[in-house]
């Protein structure tokens, strides 16, 4: 178990073409192509996790698939930062089933194309996804508090760029404006 702090911060289409070269010069090191992530949210009916302001996550990223607890937001102006525990599973559709089996339910699902890049920064690993959604291009930054700041920075961005929210509440209020 871990708590993990992360920022999000959406950025256009033109921003992106020059980003995986700075990524790059800073020394990331690509982890993986764009890939297809598809990721389920699962619930009891009367919606126990969500209003505590959890989350349980079954994901499937190319040919891996994990299984993620996610603790309510920790206080934190800046950075979200919450309780993690993850875990790979063998099956998908297994473990839905699962989960189902249980008295869970499919909440919300949402898709994306991610890549992923890692670098090893101040004694800790930082990650950097690029994350390509029917709702815009986000680049999220992982890993600890000072280090995501120093990142964000050698990237062009500060504090004002960055998004906590999750992508559930950011495809809803998408959906909402009619975007």
């Amino acid at each position: 178990m871990k708590d993990e702090t992360e920022v999000k911060i959406r950025i256009s289409e033109e921003m992106l073409k020059g980003l995986e070269e700075k990524l790059c010069e800073i020394g990331f090191q690509p982890l993986s192509e764009s890939t297809f992530e598809d990721n389920l949210l699962f619930d009891f009916p009367d919606r126990t996790l969500e209003d505590s302001g959890c989350a349980l996550r079954l994901r499937n990223y190319g040919d891996s698939y994990t299984l993620t607890y996610k603790g309510p937001k920790k206080r934190d102006p800046l950075m979200k930062v919450r309780r993690e525990i993850e875990t790979s599973v063998g099956s998908f559709d297994s473990t839905r089933s699962l989960l189902e089996s249980i008295g869970l339910e499919v909440n919300f699902q949402y898709a994306k194309w991610r890549q992923k890049y890692e670098l090893t920064w101040n004694d800790g690993n930082v990650e950097v996804c690029i994350d390509k959604t029917p709702i815009g291009v986000f680049v999220e930054i992982e890993g600890a508090r000072e280090s995501i700041s120093q990142i964000a920075d050698r990237l062009g961005w500060d504090s004002s760029d960055f998004i906590t929210d999750n992508y559930v509440n950011l495809y809803r209020e998408a959906e909402k404006n009619g975007s």
